[in-house]
């Protein structure tokens, strides 16, 4: 069993809808936007080890999440988008629960578009489950701060 993260308190959302819809809700002054297929894109290297790919891009995470944080008790919310990196790399998600606070506020975003669709017809060898990314994140996060329209 793993520990499960306090989300007491803690500012971060699933919103499994449409990004756009999203982004017209919220102040864009307040916005900082990461991109984790950007991030993933511009790592020096990439290696084929799963451990090593997901060290490399955590420490990225790290690093973007603690170079862009706001200053003197600004408003901030970060808008993550390429949450699929998470789930395939599996990647724990504390980095973002420790990030948020009261000034600070993590929206992963999984478009619906992502999840709602069927891969028909595959052979019966090929698996696909588009939900996927919505359920690792579910995992950590609780169904209650997902916001789905």
């Amino acid at each position: 069993m793993r520990p499960v993260p306090a989300t007491a308190g803690r500012h971060v959302y699933l919103w499994h809808a449409d990004p756009d819809l999203l982004r017209r809700q919220l102040p864009a002054d307040l916005v900082a936007n990461l991109d984790l297929n950007e991030i993933a894109a511009a790592l020096p290297r990439a290696p084929s080890a799963l451990d090593a790919a997901r060290q490399l891009l955590l420490g990225a995470i790290r690093a973007w999440l603690r170079d862009h944080r706001p200053l003197n008790g600004v408003r901030q919310i970060v808008v993550v988008t390429g949450a699929a990196l998470l789930m395939r790399y599996q990647l724990p998600l504390h980095e973002f629960f420790q990030a948020a606070d009261d000034t600070r506020l993590v929206i992963w975003v999984v478009p619906a578009a992502e999840t709602d669709f069927d891969p028909r017809p595959l052979p019966p060898y090929v698996q696909v489950r588009p939900r996927a990314t919505v359920e690792y994140l579910q995992a950590a996060l609780g169904s209650a701060p997902t916001i789905g329209v």
